[in-house]
């Protein structure tokens, strides 16, 4: 299920990984000498998780019922718009962050408050809904103690929002599904941010010392990040298209949903590295370009990004 540079699954063609993440976390400093007693250490306490599936299931958040409802309505040609506004209406937090977002200048152009979730719901769309109900799942799963949110926590969910938002501007610009687009954008680095949370949780002492500059510790946290990723997918029986796109970004060939996600993960996490000045702008734009990402989503994109950061705190 989970793969090491020695033992490859069967079925996953495993290709050169990108490390651009933990180079934003710890540093662009890598080695190609032997990892730290620290690096082994943490590389061998989440084995040990990995390996024990009671206690891996015990890691996995709990899927929101209404985050499921949402998927299966999505998946069901007979589903009308009074089907979700059902939904939302037995999720009292869903159902507040709608008309918080409904109310914004960005959806209510008018001046009276918008009180009715049908009116909130027909002007948001599904990829609204979607945005708002796995932004809140994610929430729930970005650490919520100050150290680690600031060790790791908070440059994760960063990230993961702006992942999000290139993979948005991609699928509109390819007429992709763009709840799909964002979703998977969101979720995308879940396995990371249990594996953080189990390293912090099992290390207290030692987690907020490391600073690990080996290439080989950052290539296999990458791998089981992406493997944990995977899991978590499985196990939430999240609809098939999700589950591929995620396996795929250890395979060679994707689909259109898997080759957006790759590419909005490169170029996103290669922008922290950018404004970190640890890539050099024509790098950054080589990438742009290799990826074949045109110049006015590239342009958006960076404007955006920015303000995605601050506004997250």
């Amino acid at each position: 299920m989970f793969i090491s540079q020695q033992n490859n699954v069967k079925g996953l063609a495993t290709e050169a990984l990108n490390t651009d993440f933990y180079d934003v976390m710890f540093g662009s400093i890598n080695t190609n000498g032997a990892m730290s007693t620290l690096e082994k250490n943490t590389l061998n306490h989440i084995i040990r998780v990995l390996k024990n599936p009671h206690q891996l299931k015990k890691q996995i958040p709990i899927l929101p019922a209404m985050l499921v409802k949402l998927l299966d309505t999505l998946n069901d040609p007979h589903a009308d718009f009074f089907t979700f506004v059902d939904i939302i209406e037995l999720d009292p937090a869903f159902a507040a962050e709608v008309l918080k977002v409904a109310n914004t200048a960005k959806y209510n152009r008018t001046n009276k408050e918008i009180i009715y979730l049908s009116k909130a719901t027909s002007l948001l769309g599904i990829a609204g809904l979607m945005k708002i109900a796995s932004t809140l799942l994610m929430a729930d799963v970005i650490p919520c103690k100050p150290l680690y949110y600031q060790l790791y926590g908070r440059i994760i969910w960063v990230h993961s929002v702006q992942c999000a938002t290139l993979c948005e501007l991609l699928a509109k610009n390819e007429k992709q599904n763009s709840a799909d687009a964002y979703f998977i954008g969101l979720i995308h680095d879940l396995g990371r941010i249990v594996i953080f949370n189990y390293i912090s949780e099992g290390m207290e002492n030692n987690f907020s010392s490391l600073t690990p500059c080996s290439r080989e510790y950052k290539t296999l946290m990458t791998e089981m990040s992406m493997d944990m990723t995977y899991f978590i997918a499985k196990e939430w029986q999240l609809p098939s298209i999700y589950v591929e796109a995620l396996k795929q970004q250890r395979e060679n060939t994707r689909n259109s949903l898997g080759e957006l996600l790759y590419k909005a993960n490169r170029l996103s996490e290669n922008y922290l590295l950018f404004i970190k000045k640890d890539v050099k702008e024509d790098d950054y734009k080589a990438l742009q370009q290799s990826l074949g990402i045109n110049q006015k989503i590239f342009d958006e994109y960076n404007d955006l990004a920015p303000v995605i950061s601050d506004s997250i705190t």
